[in-house]
C-alpha cells in the first residue's frame, strides 16, 4: 500500500513534534498527560496588551489524545488550574489550543 502525504504528516506528529526528545514536554490537560509544544510567541502573562490574540497559555497537542476536539469558551484544566479555551485550530491532526484564566 502507497503512503500518502496525510500519512507521512501523523506519523511526523508522533516522531518529531509531539517527541519529548525533540520539541515537547509532559503535561497534565484534564487528568490526562499529554506531550504539547509551548507556543510562548503570543503569551502574555501579564495581560498587558490588549492584542486579540493574546492567551496566557498557548499550545500545540495531538488530536488523538482527545476523544472530541475541544470547543472554544470550555473548561480546560492545564498544569491544576482551569482555563477558558479561547481558540482552537486544527491542522491535519496538531491542534493549536490558546487558553485564558477562568476568572469566574
Amino acid at each position: 500500500m502507497k503512503r500518502t502525504f496525510k500519512d507521512f504528516v501523523q506519523s511526523d506528529i508522533t516522531a518529531a513534534f509531539v517527541n519529548q526528545d525533540e520539541f515537547a514536554e509532559p503535561v497534565i490537560i484534564n487528568s490526562e498527560e499529554m506531550m504539547i509544544v509551548r507556543d510562548a510567541d503570543t503569551v502574555n502573562p501579564n495581560k498587558t496588551s490588549k492584542q486579540l490574540a493574546t492567551y496566557d497559555v498557548l499550545f500545540h497537542v495531538a488530536s488523538s489524545y482527545f476523544e472530541h476536539i475541544p470547543q472554544s469558551e470550555m473548561l480546560m484544566e492545564f498544569e491544576g488550574e482551569d482555563y477558558r479555551i479561547k481558540s482552537v485550530s486544527d491542522n491535519m491532526g496538531m491542534l493549536t489550543i490558546g487558553l485564558s484564566r477562568n476568572e469566574a
